[in-house]
C-alpha cells in the first residue's frame, strides 16, 4: 500500500510562479532563479521544477513565457528568448541602466476579513491558493524582493548539490495554432540542453575518472526530463536512454492544434505507444478524473511493458488534503507553489503514521503478553483517520 505522505514534492520554479496578492509580488524571489531554487531545496523540496529555452547563440537558460517583454509597460517590447543572444538576455535581468523586464501577472482576490486590522494578517497568512486568480494584471514592472538575474540551465547545476532532483521542461515557444513544431527547431533546443546535462551530470564512474565530482552540484543527479510537445518527448528519448522521460498534458484545458494534446486519454497513448516514462498532468483534471491514475498504472508495468510514473502540477498542488490524496491514488510526485505548506501536511501526516504505528506495536505486545489477538478493528480505525 502507498502510504498517504510518501509522495515526492517539487518547487514549482523553484518556491512558486510569480503571482500579485494585495498589490505585491509573491513569493518574494523571482522564479526560476537560482536563489528562488536554492530556497526550494532548504525547505525539503526533493526536486525542483524549470523551464529550458536556448538563446539565439544556442546557451539553455532558464524561462518560462514566450516572449521576454520589457521597457515602457504600456507598450512593452516582447522579444522570444530565441531572438536574443545570452549577453542581451542576461542584460535585462541585470538592473541598472538596462531596461526592466515587465509581465502580465495572475492576481488573486482579496479574502474577506471581518475589520481593516485583519485585513493585512489575513493576506500575509492566507496559504497559497487561498483565493482563485481574480484576472491577469497589466503588464507591470516585474520586480521582486529577492531580485536575481536570469540564470543560464548550467548554472543551476552549480548551485544545487547533486541530491536535488531536476524537472527540466523542454520549453518551446510555439504558438499552439501550430500543430507540429518544425523539425529544426526541436533539433535546435533539444540538441543543447542534452548537451549541459550530459556535461554536468555525467554518470559517477566517469566523473570520478575525471575528477568532475568535486565540482559543486555536478556528478549524478535524480533528473526527468519533459515537455508538452510530443515531438520533443520523441526526440528527448530518442537521444538518450540515461533519464526518464515525461509528456506534460493540461488534461484538454488548454485549446491546442495539436491532437495528441486533447485531453488526458491522448496523452496516455502518446506516452504508451512512445516508449516514454511517464506523464506529469493537470492537477485539476486529474481530480476531475482521479481514475485516470489506475488507466496510467494498467497501461505500464505488463509482459514487455514498462511501467509509467504519474505526476501533477497546477495550482490545485497547494490544497494538502488533494496532495495526500494523490499520494494514495498512486501519484509518485506533485510540483506545486507552496511548498512549505504541502510539506508540513505530509511531515503531519507522517508523525500521525508513527504514532498510530506505535500505538498498534503496544496493543499487540500487550495482547502477546496476555494471549490474546490484538484489536485488529481499532487499528485499521485509526490507520485511516
Amino acid at each position: 500500500m502507498i502510504q498517504p505522505w510518501s509522495i515526492d514534492v517539487g518547487g514549482h520554479r523553484g518556491m512558486g510562479a510569480n503571482i500579485i496578492r494585495a498589490n505585491k509580488l509573491v513569493p518574494a524571489y523571482r522564479e526560476n532563479t537560482l536563489g528562488s531554487f536554492q530556497a526550494a531545496a532548504a525547505t525539503g523540496a526533493s526536486f525542483v521544477e524549470f523551464d529550458v529555452q536556448v538563446t539565439a547563440d544556442g546557451t539553455p537558460v532558464l524561462w518560462h513565457d514566450d516572449t521576454v517583454d520589457f521597457g515602457d509597460p504600456s507598450a512593452p517590447t516582447r522579444v522570444p528568448v530565441a531572438g536574443l543572444t545570452l549577453p542581451e538576455f542576461q542584460a535585462l535581468g541585470g538592473g541598472g541602466a538596462a531596461p526592466r523586464v515587465v509581465r502580465s501577472f495572475w492576481e488573486e482576490a482579496a479574502p474577506a476579513p471581518a475589520d481593516a486590522a485583519a485585513d493585512a494578517a489575513a493576506v500575509a497568512d492566507a496559504p497559497r491558493g487561498g483565493s482563485p486568480p481574480r484576472a491577469r494584471t497589466p503588464p507591470r514592472a516585474w520586480r521582486c524582493d529577492v531580485d536575481e538575474g536570469f540564470p543560464t540551465f548550467e548554472q543551476l547545476f552549480c548551485a544545487l548539490p547533486p541530491g536535488v532532483g531536476f524537472d527540466i521542461e523542454v520549453k518551446m515557444a510555439t504558438p499552439r495554432e501550430l500543430a507540429v513544431t518544425p523539425a529544426a527547431e526541436v533539433d535546435r533546443v533539444v540538441g543543447p540542453v542534452l548537451a549541459v546535462a550530459e556535461r554536468c551530470c555525467p554518470p559517477a564512474g566517469a566523473a570520478a575518472a575525471a575528477g568532475a565530482g568535486a565540482a559543486p552540484g555536478r556528478g549524478e543527479r535524480p533528473i526527468v526530463f519533459s515537455s508538452f510537445d510530443p515531438d520533443v518527448c520523441a526526440a528527448l528519448r530518442a537521444r538518450q536512454s540515461r533519464w526518464p522521460v515525461l509528456l506534460l498534458s493540461a488534461g484538454g484545458r488548454e485549446p491546442h492544434a495539436d491532437a495528441r494534446r486533447a485531453g488526458l486519454g491522448a496523452a496516455l497513448r502518446v506516452a504508451a505507444g512512445g516508449g516514454l516514462d511517464g506523464l506529469i498532468v493537470d492537477s485539476g483534471a486529474l481530480r476531475d478524473d482521479p481514475g485516470f491514475a489506475a488507466a496510467v498504472a494498467a497501461a505500464g508495468g505488463g509482459a514487455g511493458r514498462r511501467a509509467l510514473r504519474l505526476l501533477t502540477y497546477g495550482a490545485d498542488n497547494d490544497d494538502p488534503a488533494w496532495v495526500l490524496e494523490q499520494a494514495r491514488l498512486g501519484v509518485r510526485g506533485v510540483i506545486c507553489d507552496d511548498v512549505p505548506r504541502v510539506l508540513a501536511a505530509l511531515r503531519a501526516a507522517a508523525a500521525a503514521a508513527g504514532a498510530v504505528a506505535a500505538v498498534a506495536a503496544a496493543s499487540a505486545a500487550r495482547a502477546a503478553g496476555h494471549g490474546v489477538a490484538p484489536a485488529a478493528g481499532a487499528v485499521v480505525r485509526a490507520a485511516a483517520a
